[in-house]
């Protein structure tokens, strides 16, 4: 039985589109492929730079004109695999509008947009051109970016940077602009730049800048200048002489960068600037600058010195006066005694004025800050003026802070501000005549919790001020009229002193008046409150018997000021030995045990502060600690902390109070010995751990021996600089410690050697004392041991 025949296979439509759509999906992958190997050839093989970047946003291809244009030293097959957002940010780091590129270009790739023949400046003046498209993709996979970036013509030489379009608005700019190798030699220059060294453009051409920088200067600028573009990719400035044909020297500000193009040697970019007017303005004004504070030390040397020459004998005729007041003395001779002490007290106050004048004109008035009662000081301080009204005749009124409540406590220079009403008072007392009335009133203005405003106001029926001189009273040697000095005396600096007082307080002062119908004087200040109310008033002088029996050893080459001293000491029961310079003073010292020393500074030979100097580093520590008061007749506060600093523990101004001597001295002499340490700093640092102060102390104990072991070694082989080393390395620890008496010795170690046997002496003495000292720390020290373990 036969079979039937088979049907045959007729495929329905479905079946064969799908495969239709297989064959064409095979063909499209085939044309993908083909198109790949196509594109790959082409980024190999073409001459614009060319990026490759697939879906994953990493570099697939990268070819050798674009790491050429980027100026990469990698080779391409170091880009590959690596994210493109590296290669773009350095491309993007050559280009005028970096943020405006990378802002455009993000919008272009999100949006999968392309660009063609996009023109972008670059950074060196060339033109890119950028084309930016996105791959056919199969079966909707994400598409691969082709970046393709190509100069608009050849990369500029330097020879043509001036030749090219930017190059011609360089050419005309009013600034220097240059172009040379890294050698230095000229390459090209805009006519500035010529007309700057006074050349012919074409005659600089191919010319080192060496030829052009001074003789003098040749070698070390022109080497420093050439050096910097070795290496630099970035710019460099600074400045560069230069040599006109005349031999005229000129000073260039110039600002230089270093250009690598591709294919091309490098070479530097020039810009100048002729500041030669600018340097010899500047050099002209540190000339007249050092000038000035050369005239303005000699004045202040001059001024120091008249004040020496003036106090010294003042203190003499004042003091001799003083001790004239306490014999048996008539009527006429006490009256003879009191003009003799006030004409000294008026020529020790023109020349207080004068040094006043000088520390503010200098800058160097301090002002105190002490707590004080502002109406009681101020109503002290008028006493003595209200006696003198009363002697000519003249109404003195006194009105001073009348409120209801007491006002508190101010902080300031008391002494200062009492200066200023007793300067505006004093006017007024010389200008007012007999019958006539001087007034003098205070208010408050305002009151915070932090300050105080008070306003002061003095006014006179005296002679008035024309009104064209009001607006130069208050300017220094200037008087109402040319016979205003001979007439009432003064030399004109009181209103200007005031006036500078006033604002140094942070105030104003001005002025009202009238010719024949007196004048009006007002001043405010602001004053910080004081914190509590305590009452600092200083007692009258009463000898105590403190300084009984007590040795002083007075140092000092005037003979009269010695004989005013020796009076005042014997009076108070002290044993006086007397020296009239420095070397005897040592050797006094070195015999005797003096509970003080009375100091001059300004002595012939070995002055105050060196003698000073030596009796600290005297090998006993207790004649080494003996308490030094200066007596000294320089009145600047740099003076009197030049003092302290040196060693003296206290400075007395002549011509001296009584009162004030006194004092001071009697708290020199009653003064607590000084402690051979102090650990009050470590148990501040360790807050209550006694362990934390146990392992100090420990440390101390043994670091500090090698370190003195060595200092005493360097300073046997006379290496100084080491000395000073190791002894600023050791300083911490024993301020730590409270270590005494070693302040001049480390002070003197650590200052820069100067040559000299009487130097050496001086740092051997220092080094002794400073081991001395140590090594007794480092015996007392461990009875500390067992009271904090």
């Amino acid at each position: 039985m036969p079979f039937p025949s088979a049907r045959p296979f007729i495929p329905s439509e479905a079946e064969m589109r799908i495969a239709e759509l297989e064959q064409a999906l095979r063909e499209a992958d085939e044309r993908a492929t083909t198109a790949e190997r196509r594109l790959a050839g082409m980024v190999e093989q073409a001459e614009p730079g060319r990026l490759l970047v697939g879906p994953d946003g990493t570099i697939e291809r990268i070819n050798e004109a674009l790491c050429q244009l980027l100026g990469a030293p990698e080779p391409p097959t170091y880009w590959v695999g690596q994210p493109a957002d590296a290669l773009l940010a350095r491309l993007q780091r050559l280009m005028v509008h970096a943020k405006q590129y990378a802002q455009q270009m993000q919008e272009h790739r999100t949006a999968q947009q392309p660009v063609l023949g996009e023109e972008i400046p670059l950074c060196d003046g060339r033109m890119l051109t950028q084309d930016y498209v996105l791959l056919p993709a199969s079966n909707g996979a994400a598409r691969s970016e082709l970046f393709s970036y190509r100069l608009l013509s050849s990369p500029a030489s330097a020879e043509d940077t001036i030749k090219s379009p930017a190059g011609q608005l360089l050419r005309d700019l009013p600034a220097a602009v240059a172009t040379h190798d890294l050698q230095g030699v000229l390459l090209s220059c805009n006519h500035a730049f010529a007309r700057l060294l006074q050349r012919p453009a074409m005659h600089l051409l191919g010319t080192p800048l060496s030829e052009f920088t001074p003789s003098a200067d040749q070698v070390q600028a022109g080497a420093t200048y050439i050096a910097q573009f070795q290496m630099a990719r970035a710019a460099v400035q600074g400045q560069l002489p230069v040599l006109t044909p005349e031999g005229a020297h000129r000073h260039l500000l110039y600002r230089a960068n270093r250009l690598d193009p591709p294919g091309q040697p490098p070479y530097v970019l020039l810009c100048a600037l002729d500041i030669t007017e600018r340097t010899q303005t500047e050099a002209e004004l540190k000339r007249a600058k050092e000038k000035a504070e050369t005239s303005a030390q000699a004045k202040e040397t001059f001024l120091a010195n008249l004040s020496h020459e003036i106090r010294t004998p003042m203190n003499g005729v004042l003091g001799m006066a003083r001790q004239l007041t306490k014999t048996s003395l008539d009527q006429t001779q006490r009256e003879l005694l009191r003009i003799i002490q006030a004409s000294g007290e008026h020529l020790l106050a023109v020349l207080n004025e004068v040094l006043d004048l000088t520390k503010i004109s200098s800058a160097r008035l301090e002002l105190e800050q002490m707590s004080f009662d502002l109406r009681a000081s101020m109503e002290e301080a008028l006493r003595p003026l209200a006696v003198q009204a009363t002697e000519r005749c003249i109404n003195f009124h006194v009105a001073l802070l009348l409120q209801s409540e007491p006002l508190p406590r101010v902080m300031g220079d008391p002494f200062r501000l009492n200066q200023v009403l007793i300067n505006l008072v004093s006017n007024a007392l010389k200008f007012t005549p007999a019958d006539g009335s001087v007034s003098i009133g205070g208010f408050l203005i305002s009151e915070t919790e932090t300050h105080l405003t008070a306003g002061f106001r003095v006014t006179d029926t005296g002679i008035g001020i024309p009104a064209d001189k009001l607006d130069h009273i208050f300017e220094d040697f200037v008087q109402a009229g040319t016979d205003t000095a001979r007439r009432f005396g003064g030399t004109g600096l009181g209103l200007g002193i005031a006036r500078a007082l006033v604002e140094q307080m942070g105030g104003a002062i001005t002025v009202e008046s009238q010719p024949g119908n007196g004048s009006t004087f007002q001043f405010t200040v602001t004053l910080p409150l004081a914190e509590g109310s305590e009452n600092e008033s200083s007692p009258a002088l009463t000898d105590t018997g403190a300084l009984h029996k007590r040795r002083v050893l007075v140092v000092e080459d005037n003979h009269i000021n010695r004989e005013v001293v020796r009076l005042l000491l014997q009076s108070w029961g002290v044993e006086v030995d007397e020296a009239e310079d420095g070397p005897t003073a040592l050797d006094l010292h070195s015999q005797h045990h003096y509970d003080a020393i009375l100091m001059d500074i300004q002595m012939p030979g070995m002055s105050g502060v060196e003698a000073t100097t030596q009796i600290r580093l005297h090998p006993e520590f207790e004649r080494a600690q003996v308490p030094v008061l200066a007596l000294t007749a320089n009145a600047f506060r740099s003076d009197l902390d030049r003092y302290l600093k040196a060693g003296i523990n206290e400075c007395l101004t002549k011509p001296f109070k009584e009162e004030e001597f006194y004092r001071k001295l009697v708290a020199l002499v009653q003064a607590p010995p000084t402690p051979l340490y102090n650990l009050a700093l470590v148990h501040e640092l360790a807050d209550g751990d006694t362990v934390f102060v146990e392992r100090i102390i420990r440390s101390f104990l043994l670091h500090i021996p090698p370190s003195i072991q060595q200092i005493q070694t360097a300073a046997a082989a006379g290496q100084w600089a080491q000395v000073a080393k190791l002894v600023h390395h050791i300083k911490p620890n024993l301020v730590q410690f409270g270590v005494a008496a070693l302040t001049q010795p480390l002070q003197l170690l650590m200052e820069q050697p100067r040559p000299g046997a009487k130097a050496a002496t001086l740092r051997t003495a220092a080094v002794r004392q400073l081991v001395r000292q140590v090594n007794r720390v480092l015996e007392a020290l461990p009875e500390q041991l067992p009271a904090v373990s």
